[in-house]
């Protein structure tokens, strides 16, 4: 047989590489391209200002803190927002923002809304229902947070009451952390569970409580899952 005959011809080459690299992509794009987690939320963050840098934001979080605001400067966006609250509700959100405007504090809404959750990694569909339990609790927490927050406002708790909900926030925030060990949530249940310590150190004001509100709803909207 001659050496012709045991040519392989370059078309074939580039076919059959055309081929694999196909096959590839279908197959990660079957075992985690598409999956998703699907969880809706809507937050309105009322927000005294947005800035484009972290320095800028937090020069002005005190001030907003001082107010009686949240302070928490939210990155959404490539924009640092410092918030004084959060609400689920547009019109609840509206109504504050035009109280403080009567108080001369010049704010706006921002309105936030999650969809669904890409998992970005090889092999992490088979965590896709413990992810969702996790923004399921996380979410539970922050309307916790925030019925406490309305009611130490209007005097219906007193410290020790709010101190023993900030404690049952802890509580099940470390129970996720237990749950869930080493995975990509776990940095962010440390920062959580870190928040609740510096609120609940010393009196604690409704803006300490929203503070931990909203970096709750943070994580929901921030956490990227793999």
């Amino acid at each position: 047989m001659s050496a012709r005959k045991n040519k392989i011809s370059p078309f074939f080459i580039s076919v059959t590489a055309v081929l694999t690299v196909t096959a590839a992509m279908c197959f990660f794009a079957l075992a985690y391209g598409n999956d998703k987690i699907d969880f809706k939320t809507v937050f309105y963050f009322v927000c005294y200002k947005a800035e484009d840098n972290a320095v800028s934001a937090d020069a002005v979080s005190g001030a907003v803190s001082n107010y009686g605001g949240a302070g928490y400067i939210l990155e959404y966006g490539n924009t640092f927002y410092v918030t004084v609250a959060c609400y689920y509700d547009e019109h609840d959100a509206g109504n504050v923002v035009s109280s403080l405007a009567r108080r001369g504090l010049d704010c706006s809404v921002l309105e936030i809304r999650t969809d669904e959750y890409v998992i970005q990694s090889f092999g992490a569909g088979n965590r896709k229902q413990l992810y969702l339990d996790n923004l399921k609790t996380l979410y539970s927490l922050s309307e916790l947070c925030y019925d406490c927050a309305n009611s130490v406002d209007i005097g219906e708790l007193d410290q020790t009451a709010a101190k023993n909900i900030i404690s049952d926030v802890k509580s099940a925030l470390n129970g996720l952390k237990y749950k869930n060990g080493e995975n990509c949530f776990t940095e962010e249940l440390d920062r959580l569970i870190a928040v609740c310590d510096s609120v609940s150190s010393d009196y604690i004001f409704s803006r300490d409580i929203r503070k931990l509100q909203i970096a709750i709803c943070d994580t929901i909207i921030n956490i990227r899952i793999y």
